[in-house]
């Protein structure tokens, strides 16, 4: 039987006055001051939250509320009928978010029906140090409707809204120099393998590839995931990713019809693996990271009534169900604010490239079966400080405590549940983001 091998990037450290992301964080779209009320339809403030996985938040990130040089406004409203404003998404290379929203000062009401002419619709670009660039503006789309998600390559953005279509536009461009691209209109997009995708409730659309690769030019065709349904459900925010040493994603997990569902790729076709929720869950927003074919999801929802961070750890790997995961709510929204959407904290160098191989320090796990103490021995070629825990093969967490060690051997006990012998991982991580694990049997 293959052994499903646990391990979490898991860095449970507070560092609010960090300028750059951390590596394996979070970042929530909170809408919302707190001291205002959430009226329906009405511009609000929009923060950037970021977390660590521990689910402490690191800082908050406002984006801008008044015009700066050629900073635009972004804000969104809270309490839409369909809650489909707000979507950011990271770039494939793991160094950029982008989120839409309105050229709309707070309290402007029933911000998404107003004229774009007016209220232009903008895009913020946010680097790995946390810079908001956000005088990307559209003049002649998304009129009277609202303008939900986008995502950037480089210079490049597109963007999408109610009934507007996909838009082609470059970071910073403004009034109508963009590309509709395609008339059929999405709700969240990504990037995977190069590809532009789009969730949609376009007649015939569900969760689709737009046109091929990265299309910058009119006339692309959306096309349905093979597969996935055409018709019913109401798809959100999605994650994809690459498992059973796949070269391409094979793995999607995506909020829809208020719950979580999991898809894998088999021959061809996306092969429903399960879901997580009940249609009051209300899930609406998702992302996640993989390592060593394990699966650290972190989720949004009930956002109709604040909102709340889930994690899930997924080990059941490819093409099996996911559905007997148990969730572990990290965060929740204050009063008069709402989370809406997640994804990873971008980084300078990719999350995935920074790994235990660029560390010389080294862990191993020493036990005895006459003696019930667990020891950890982590051996540093210099003091590093981070976070050691022993998780099961089903992903539970049993352990957790900081670490501050001194150059050479540093031992310290683990504690593991009385009475129940089995296979277990240890894991530490360092404040630089190297990863050790090791795996022992009590």
């Amino acid at each position: 039987m293959r052994t499903l091998l646990f391990i979490l990037l898991f860095l449970c450290t507070v560092s609010s006055r960090a300028q750059s992301f951390g590596n394996g964080n979070i970042v929530v779209v909170r809408i919302g001051t707190g001291t205002t009320p959430m009226t329906a339809g009405m511009a609000q403030p929009v923060f950037l939250d970021e977390y660590n996985p521990c689910g402490e938040l690191q800082r908050s990130i406002a984006l801008p509320v008044t015009v700066s040089g050629s900073n635009r406004r972004l804000t969104l409203a809270p309490l839409a009928t369909d809650y489909t404003e707000g979507f950011i998404s990271l770039s494939e290379d793991g160094q950029y978010l982008a989120l839409a929203g309105y050229d709309a000062a707070a309290g402007t009401a029933s911000v998404a029906a107003t004229t774009s002419a007016t209220v232009n619709r903008t895009v913020a670009v946010i680097d790995p140090s946390g810079n908001v660039n956000s005088s990307t503006a559209f003049s002649n789309r998304f009129n009277t409707v609202a303008v939900r998600g986008a995502v950037v390559n480089g210079s490049d953005l597109w963007v999408t809204g109610g009934n507007g279509g996909i838009v082609y536009a470059t970071v910073g461009s403004t009034g109508t120099s963009n590309t509709l691209i395609t008339t059929s209109t999405g709700r969240c997009l990504g990037i995977y393998d190069g590809q532009l995708y789009a969730s949609s409730t376009a007649t015939g659309l569900r969760l689709a590839r737009v046109g091929t690769g990265l299309p910058t030019v009119t006339g692309q065709t959306m096309v349905n995931l093979p597969g996935y349904a055409t018709s019913g459900g109401s798809p959100f925010q999605y994650f994809m990713t690459r498992l059973n040493g796949s070269d391409t994603v094979n793995v999607l997990y995506i909020a829809d019809n208020n719950v979580l569902r999991k898809y894998s790729l088999v021959a061809g076709s996306w092969v429903d693996n399960g879901t997580i929720g009940l249609f009051a869950d209300k899930y609406r927003g998702v992302t996640g990271i993989e390592q060593d074919g394990i699966v650290t999801l972190y989720t949004v929802r009930r956002n109709d009534i604040g909102g709340e961070l889930i994690r899930y750890i997924d080990s059941t790997g490819y093409n099996a169900s996911f559905s007997n995961l148990k969730p572990v709510i990290i965060a929740q929204a204050d009063s008069n604010t709402a989370f809406r959407s997640v994804a990873m904290a971008p980084q300078a160098v990719s999350p995935l490239a920074r790994t235990a191989k660029t560390s010389t320090a080294t862990l191993r796990v020493l036990t005895d079966v006459k003696n019930p103490m667990v020891m950890a021995e982590l051996t540093a070629p210099q003091p590093v400080t981070g976070v050691v825990q022993v998780h099961d093969l089903n992903g539970r967490l049993l352990y957790t405590r900081k670490v501050a060690a001194i150059k050479g051997k540093n031992r310290f006990p683990l504690q593991v549940p009385a009475g129940t012998h089995g296979l277990y991982m240890a894991s530490f991580i360092s404040l630089q983001g190297h990863l050790l694990t090791s795996k022992f049997i009590y």
